[in-house]
């Protein structure tokens, strides 16, 4: 929709003018944005690259050594896993199909002899067709002694030797062991020689059995193997954890000190390593800064040419990586992770809390040595503190906000625990306590920098505008007593406003805020002022119009200097600046025209301005007006509400003083729509409805219960 008329880039300079602010220039974001880099990496490089020492093996260390970080002992490790490879003894299994095919032989051999001893031939044939088949050492009389037998004797042979290498071959003899086979076939030949047979059938046996007689129990390199690889992935790494002992003052250093110093990076031997890490570092800052600016640049403009929002944003990230910092030599766990969440959602909004954070978590694990289970908590730990702070409006929920996500923080330490298989109950409960008090650590660093920020910069956030909304506020106090007619208006307008700011998507508790205190100034001559004069005695018949309009413009300026006596924020002292704008004071105006024959100078019966910059101040303004015009209404009807909403907010467009605000036409008839329907429930009881027809009288006992 078409807007009015824009001022300069939204006049981001006029916001905090009551502040302590920063140019606006590109210099000084340079200079904001230098600040963090050089403060984040020192801090940072801090954690990545430990302080180091020159040493050798025989020197006498000057100091204790410890280790920076947790690391793994290669050396150990790999000697607790030959221990564990050597420890397991080599496995063999046994083929059983040379048990059966020995057997298998047996039985055919024996089965073809009586097959061709059977047959029509002579005896050379005989001999010839079963040496054929055969595979064992036998001579000329060993085949005619077997031909020569009858076919039982020969079963019987056969039944001998299948059971024999059966029951031998059933038992393991190892591969490469002659020893296990010289028993074998011992055992064999000591079964032969116990058949009551004649030698010559003996020695037939012993040479067909002996030969089938082989090894059946061989090396399984691949059970062996696998084995050995499960063994090797039971043992658990020898690691150094942080600040564990690597030398103590006084021990004379050896070979496995000075391997140990080298894997923790402490020895001054490789500085070329060193300056990559700090390259490292140096190129990670850079583009999490950029990233982050680039989110402020794309979808936050406002926060983005506002150089003191940026200095809050930087001032909070140094803040939080010193306090890691300092939290980390304590434990990790202790770390107030969620300080940056909790603080940019209040002072910004959720998202862009989310986009600094998680960055953040980036320089929280280059500080806290990238160990992964503290990791998870930090990003949860952001995730949790910007739902948890989201809808506080009361500073002291922000430690119960910090307390549930301390609470998050403990479950997601126990299940990583549990995960881990990691039992160690006592070391459980310090993390689960360690991880609740960074969370509460969090909420009361946040309650105590955040009205530093408040002072200092001079901005606003819910909790602080909720604040100056409770009657008891000691301005509002005196605005009752001393003005009650003024402090009911500002009431009206607040609702007004409010309401009007909801709809267009503005900042309602700003500009219900500002409304209560737009026109505190009139504390200060109460009764020169409608709504405050009690009796028809009126203090503007015994001076002139021109005294007249510089009282009733001068609230505005009273109004600054009380705001300035109570420390209301900028914002607030924005709106009670510009909700006048440039207006003119039509009353004494004319009063003056007509009682001189001379020109009356127009700006001598103007308000000093500015006008309304914000869709927040704007919509004061237009409720101040508009609620005070309608209450002159002598029993309004619907209609002449509606009429008179209209032509004050036309007025003001005409006479230029929505001219330098952001709202649009279409925010304008919003807000008029939404005035028209407060001040119709406001003066609800005396607004007359138009006469109804005779159609309609049924419908008028409803109509009066409205």
């Amino acid at each position: 929709m078409k807007r009015i008329k824009i001022g300069d880039k939204m006049e981001v300079n006029r916001r905090l003018t009551h502040g302590f602010i920063f140019k606006n220039t590109r210099i000084i974001k340079m200079i904001i944005f230098l600040f963090t880099f050089f403060i984040l990496f020192a801090i940072s490089s801090m954690g990545v690259i430990p302080k180091k020492y020159n040493l050798k093996e025989g020197d006498i260390a000057p100091t204790d050594i410890k280790a920076p970080r947790d690391f793994i002992d290669d050396v150990e490790t790999q000697e607790k896993i030959n221990k564990a490879i050597s420890s397991v003894t080599d496995k063999y299994s046994k083929n059983v199909n040379i048990k059966n095919e020995a057997v298998e032989k047996v039985k055919a051999f024996f089965d073809k002899v009586i097959e061709y001893k059977s047959m029509d031939i002579n005896e050379e044939e005989k001999i010839d067709k079963i040496k054929s088949l055969s595979e064992f050492e036998l001579d000329y009389n060993d085949y005619k002694v077997l031909i020569q037998l009858k076919d039982e004797e020969i079963k019987n042979m056969s039944t001998f030797l299948q059971n024999c290498l059966d029951k031998i071959l059933s038992q393991d003899i190892m591969i490469n062991d002659e020893e296990d086979l010289k028993k074998a076939k011992d055992d064999f030949n000591f079964y032969v020689e116990n058949l009551s047979m004649q030698k010559n059938i003996k020695k037939i046996c012993s040479q067909i059995g002996l030969p089938l007689i082989k090894p059946n129990l061989y090396f399984d390199e691949q059970q062996t193997n696998e084995l050995k690889e499960e063994a090797k992935k039971q043992v658990q790494p020898v690691v150094y954890k942080k600040n564990q002992n690597i030398i103590l003052k006084g021990e004379v250093v050896t070979s496995k000190h000075i391997y140990l110093m080298r894997k923790a990076g402490l020895l001054e031997e490789n500085k070329m390593a060193d300056i990559w890490l700090y390259i490292g570092v140096a190129l990670t800052i850079l583009l999490l800064e950029m990233i982050i600016g680039f989110y402020l640049y794309r979808y936050r403009k406002n926060y983005f040419y506002e150089n003191n929002r940026l200095l809050i944003i930087a001032i909070t990230l140094c803040i939080n990586a010193l306090f890691t910092m300092g939290m980390n030599t304590i434990s990790g766990y202790l770390i107030p992770v969620a300080l940056n969440a909790i603080l940019i959602t209040l002072i910004f909004d959720s998202l862009t809390a989310f986009f600094i954070s998680i960055p953040s978590v980036v320089i929280i694990s280059f500080i806290t040595n990238f160990s992964f289970d503290p990791l998870l908590i930090y990003i949860i730990g952001c995730i949790s503190g910007i739902l948890f702070i989201s809808n506080v409006h009361e500073r002291n929920n922000i430690l119960l906000s910090g307390l549930y996500t301390g609470i998050t923080n403990g479950v997601i330490v126990l299940s990583s625990n549990f995960i881990n298989n990691n039992l160690n109950i006592p070391q459980i409960l310090l993390q689960c306590f360690s991880a609740i008090g960074g969370g509460m650590l969090s909420g009361m660093l946040a309650i105590g920098i955040l009205p530093i920020y408040e002072q200092l910069f001079d901005i606003i956030t819910p909790i602080k505008l909720l604040e100056l909304t409770n009657p008891n506020h000691p301005l509002l106090k005196r605005l009752l007593f001393e003005a009650p007619g003024t402090y009911h208006h500002s009431i009206l307008v607040g609702n007004l406003s409010e309401a009007a700011a909801e709809e267009i998507g503005a900042n309602s508790l700003l500009a219900r805020a500002g409304a209560y205190y737009h026109d505190i100034g009139k504390i200060k001559r109460p009764y020169f002022f409608k709504e405050n004069q009690i009796t028809n005695d009126n203090p503007h018949d015994k001076i002139t119009p021109k005294l007249s309009a510089l009282i009733i413009t001068s609230h505005v300026k009273d109004g600054l200097e009380l705001a300035q006596k109570y420390k209301l924020p900028g914002a607030i002292k924005n709106l009670i600046e510009q909700h006048h704008g440039t207006t003119l004071v039509k009353y004494f105006y004319a009063l003056a025209s007509n009682n001189s024959k001379e020109d009356i100078e127009e700006a001598s019966f103007r308000y000093e301005g500015p006008k309304p910059k914000t869709k927040e101040a704007s919509i004061v303004m237009l409720a101040d007006s508009v609620e005070a015009a309608v209450r002159s209404l002598n029993n309004p009807t619907i209609q002449e509400v509606q009429s008179m909403v209209n032509k004050v907010v036309e007025d003001k467009i005409k006479d230029g003083q929505l001219d330098e605000t952001e709202l649009t036409l279409k925010d304008i008839d919003t807000i008029k729509k939404s005035f028209i329907k407060v001040m119709i429930g406001i003066f609800h009881n005396r607004i007359e409805y138009p006469e109804l027809n005779d159609k309609n009288k049924e419908g008028e006992d409803t109509i009066d219960r409205v």
